[in-house]
């Protein structure tokens, strides 16, 4: 029977291959976001004051979506819930209303068929 022998502290302490790490925006971050995104819903075009805003990550942060405002755009509650769901009228009208930074963000993230995964679309 051999001895048991305990984990070395430098293995432990060993880093493999760097994974990518997501920015997290902090509260006043988010402040400035919302400032900077804020107004009507970018699916149906309802203004802010009249219904609910959320705010959604073009890139899911699963899929190292950061917090930055490239990523985030304002929707109604009903159109995040429909977008969530991946409508394609939704999906399809979010993907119309995109800024040039916007759309860079995402092909940068999720290279040349970003566009296709997350709206269905080929441009």
């Amino acid at each position: 029977m051999s001895e048991a022998k305990p984990f070395p502290k430098s293995q432990q302490l060993a880093r493999g291959t760097r994974r990518y790490r997501r920015k997290v925006a902090s509260p006043k971050q988010w402040q400035a976001i919302i400032a900077a995104k804020g107004g009507a819903c970018r699916v149906c075009g309802i203004p802010a004051g009249l219904s609910a805003s959320t705010f959604h990550h073009l890139v899911p942060r699963d899929r190292h979506g950061d917090d930055i405002a490239d990523n985030i755009v304002p929707l109604c509650f009903v159109c995040h819930e429909l977008v969530e769901w991946q409508s394609s009228f939704a999906l399809s009208l979010l993907h119309d209303s995109l800024t040039a930074p916007e759309r860079a963000y995402v092909l940068a993230r999720l290279g040349a068929d970003g566009m296709r995964r997350l709206f269905g679309v080929t441009t």
